[in-house]
């Protein structure tokens, strides 16, 4: 019998390996978020009805502009939502609500600041909005002791920031207000007007005067540094905050953007990285939204997402309350990415059928090379077998051709 040649053997040999390497599987990486604050707004935007967010709340849609202000996304969405607050109808009962036991409506300094805050942001006249002459409102608002509206520590924060975006700022009494408001312990708390002995501090608060605080430079700056000193040692190792009610979104969001505002780099991004633990990924029908807390509330945890998503994204996009820019604003909200993401799974479920249709056909090919091998060597043994006695010089191998016609 003679031996197949050396050429045949190794292309038999290559072909099952040649295989194998088409069948590998192709490997698909999830990207992350490159820009944690677009892909919040993105989501954000979503759930708008247009104009406003939850059903026209003025206060969660004040905090959504501002966190699309602080990613420099959605323009058009801020203007959108800024021209239907501009109007007595919808605007003046959020800055003069109805007090109960008050003959008439009393200005809200923290509501009007607020408004007067997300308008001068974006590029408006907070001296004049909705008919109501904001500034000087607030600017009269203010108390013997310093302070604005009810005296407490958020009102008067509020009232601090959005007189901070006018020509007439607060000034060295309304740092003196403020901590006469401060807890013992450095923080602030939310309904405290005297700072005694029973004040209990709180992250959102603390987080939000001491943006105010940072507005006020040097007159700021003793009740600053105990702010701060206090936020730096309410922080869990993980970079959350706690509010009461275990570590959240929205108390982290507060504090971080505090520590961005007094130059805290440290713990603002270990506060960051915390908040974007809680961001849903492209795998959920929710990419780009904050939870408020992990794992979410099984009665409020869609609820709270709004609030802790807008929130979240000002120190998402390394902003904070004192120093906001949204000179940059774009008009338009990019995607998420999440797309892209799809695109790659697709590409890769292909990949995936090509290969699975290529492991269904290798045993065929496999099959079909030992027949061939099977059958050369059965063609070779019996031409051997019939040329036995030719002289050896004449016993040249026959041709495949050769071995056809004889059969």
């Amino acid at each position: 019998m003679r031996h197949l040649p050396g050429r045949l053997l190794a292309a038999a040999a290559v072909v099952p390996i040649t295989v194998f390497a088409s069948a590998a599987p192709a490997e698909a990486q999830e990207p992350p978020f490159a820009q944690p604050a677009q892909a919040a707004a993105s989501w954000l935007v979503g759930q708008s009805d247009g104009t406003s967010w939850n059903g026209g709340d003025v206060s969660s849609s004040l905090d959504a502009v501002i966190g699309l202000e602080a990613a420099g996304v959605g323009g058009d969405q801020v203007q959108a939502t800024l021209e239907w607050l501009n109007s007595t109808e919808i605007l003046t009962p959020y800055v003069y609500p109805t007090v109960e036991g008050a003959a008439e409506p009393v200005l809200n300094a923290g509501a009007a600041g607020k408004v007067m805050y997300a308008v001068a942001t974006a590029g408006g006249d907070p001296s004049n909005f909705g008919e109501i002459r904001l500034a000087s409102e607030v600017a009269a608002a203010q108390t013997a002791t310093g302070t604005y509206g009810d005296g407490t520590a958020p009102s008067t924060a509020w009232a601090v920031l959005g007189l901070s975006r006018t020509d007439t700022p607060a000034g060295a009494e309304a740092a003196a207000g403020l901590a006469a408001v401060q807890c013992p312990d450095g923080g602030f708390n939310y309904a405290d007007v005297d700072g005694g002995d029973d004040c209990v501090s709180d992250p959102d608060t603390t987080g939000l005067v001491a943006s105010a605080l940072v507005t006020l430079g040097e007159p700021g700056s003793a009740p600053l540094a105990s702010a701060v000193a206090w936020l730096e040692g309410a922080q869990a190792e993980d970079g959350g905050f706690d509010g009461g009610f275990g570590e959240n979104a929205n108390s982290t969001a507060m504090a971080a953007q505090a520590f961005f505002a007094a130059g805290n780099e440290d713990a603002a991004q270990s506060a960051v990285a915390f908040l974007i633990a809680l961001q849903f990924d492209c795998t959920g029908d929710q990419p780009g939204a904050v939870m408020y807390t992990d794992p979410e509330d099984p009665e409020f945890g869609e609820a709270s997402r709004l609030l802790a998503t807008a929130q979240a994204m000002v120190p998402l996009a390394g902003q904070d309350l004192a120093n906001l820019d949204a000179s940059g604003l774009e008009a338009a909200v990019p995607g998420n990415g999440c797309e892209s993401a799809d695109a790659g799974d697709d590409a890769t479920g292909a990949a995936e059928e090509e290969d699975e249709g290529s492991a269904s056909w290798l045993p065929w090919v496999i099959g079909a090379a030992v027949v061939v091998l099977a059958a050369l060597i059965i063609g070779f043994a019996l031409k051997a077998r019939r040329g036995g006695a030719a002289p050896a010089e004449d016993a040249t191998p026959a041709t495949a051709d050769d071995d056809t016609d004889k059969q």
